[in-house]
């Protein structure tokens, strides 16, 4: 059993790993915390990010991507002039007071490194023939470093307040109270993971055959709160030894301060796209049929009906003209560029060929690949070989016999319709097929 799940596996994964994708990404822009304070004011600074990323596409248009992103962001702080800031400390005395600090020109320079985990639903449609447009939505979990604070102050007024005894000291250095000029220090300040909103769009463009260049914008947003809340820490720690060494605590989990810390990055994206897609191998035809190997050229230019003399019958059941030219009058589109792949509007059709084929065994078919001049001409007539192969494979799955079907690629060499204007491509990207009948 666990053999028979192991295979089944592997056969799943070796179908669908032509529409997955690996991607590298770099972006930068505005990026850090968004803040919401009556008493101050804060400014994002410019940031950036790498990331490596999964994308797996379960249709011609949708798919859905996950990965890892690791960011730089930073922004500044700064609170008003004539702000105080109070809380409650207890003094070298182990009396209760109200700590007041009032800076003047208090600003903090704030950075920190975060890591996101995504998972975005991915939708592009082709615009032109190398050039598709691409859209991204869903959402981030952020887990973010500690947040570096370097604070500065042209001075800082530091008083305590006795409400027992109704005295206010403003002025005993020798006890944390009175005046610091010019006055710096930095800290490190825990933050909480963050749930955000994103956002990308833009335009690919195809480098290589599996090479996929992605430019385009993104926005992420916080949904939750940076700051971790507290609010009975004011924005320096009291001293009672002096005030020589006065320590920042930092502005952002102070709730009297801060009222909203949410998360914002937004600006230009660049990524790589390598596709996993592994090319079929060069189809071979039975060796009951020695006649086919030679056919299988690609520049087969006539259908070798006289090849099938040896297995006339005497009697048969002949195809009606509408069944003829339900088979042959149209070609099988396969209007995307490179695909190789049968849509289920082309299932449907082959479906019905299939039904008429096995009502007459006496005829054969000889099924043809074509392309549009996108590409070089050893590439195309590959692909004109593996959309022949890909009808041959469906019909074959469908039971009409592999030693009837004589697979052909004609690649850019005989459009349907001129290749100019670029419209008219997706018409030469097609598979015609000819009845051959037995004698």
């Amino acid at each position: 059993m666990k053999i028979k799940a192991t295979i089944a596996i592997l056969t799943l994964f070796s179908v669908t790993i032509k529409a997955q994708e690996i991607n590298f990404k770099i972006n930068g822009g505005p990026s850090g915390i968004l803040y919401d304070s009556n008493i101050g004011d804060g400014k994002l600074k410019f940031g950036g990010g790498i990331g490596v990323g999964y994308t797996y596409f379960f249709s011609d248009h949708w798919g859905i991507s996950t990965g890892v992103d690791v960011t730089y962001n930073q922004n500044s702080f700064e609170l008003n002039n004539g702000t105080t800031i109070s809380t409650y400390e207890v003094d070298d005395q182990t009396s209760a007071f109200e700590y007041q600090v009032t800076p003047t020109n208090y600003k903090e320079d704030q950075h920190f490194i975060g890591f996101a985990i995504p998972l975005m639903m991915q939708y592009r449609t082709s615009i032109a023939s190398q050039t598709q447009l691409y859209f991204g939505f869903g959402g981030k979990i952020m887990f973010p470093g500690k947040q570096t604070v370097k604070a500065s102050a042209s001075e800082l007024q530091l008083s305590g307040y006795y409400p027992d005894i109704n005295l206010l000291i403003d002025d005993l250095p020798s006890h944390g109270f009175g005046k610091v000029t010019n006055w710096q220090d930095k800290t490190t300040v825990s933050l909480d993971p963050a749930f955000m909103l994103s956002f990308e769009t833009g335009l690919t463009f195809k480098l290589a055959e599996k090479t996929k260049l992605y430019t385009g914008l993104y926005v992420d947003y916080g949904l939750t709160d940076l700051a971790k809340e507290t609010a009975n820490t004011n924005i320096v720690a009291y001293n009672p030894n002096g005030l020589d060494n006065i320590q920042v605590n930092g502005t952002i989990g102070n709730g009297k301060i801060v009222q909203e810390s949410r998360y914002l990055s937004a600006g230009i994206q660049l990524k790589l796209g390598f596709s996993l897609a592994k090319d079929k191998p060069e189809p071979v035809q039975p060796k009951a049929e020695p006649v086919t190997q030679t056919e299988t050229a690609p520049v087969q230019k006539e259908v070798p009906v006289q090849q099938k003399v040896v297995e006339a019958v005497p009697t048969k059941k002949e195809l009606t003209t509408q069944e003829r030219n339900y088979i042959e009058k149209q070609p099988l589109a396969f209007q995307e560029v490179g695909n190789t792949n049968v849509t289920p509007e082309l299932a449907s059709r082959l479906d019905e060929i299939a039904k008429i084929l096995k009502s007459n065994k006496d005829t054969d078919l000889n099924i043809t690949g074509y392309t549009c001049d996108i590409g070089t001409e050893k590439r195309n007539l590959e692909i004109g070989m593996k959309r022949a192969q890909a009808v041959s494979d469906y019909l074959q799955n469908k039971g009409i016999e592999s030693n009837r079907m004589h697979l052909f690629s004609k690649g850019e060499s005989e459009p349907l319709v001129p290749n100019t204007p670029a419209e008219n491509k997706p018409l030469n990207r097609r598979v015609t097929l000819v009845l051959v009948d037995g004698k």
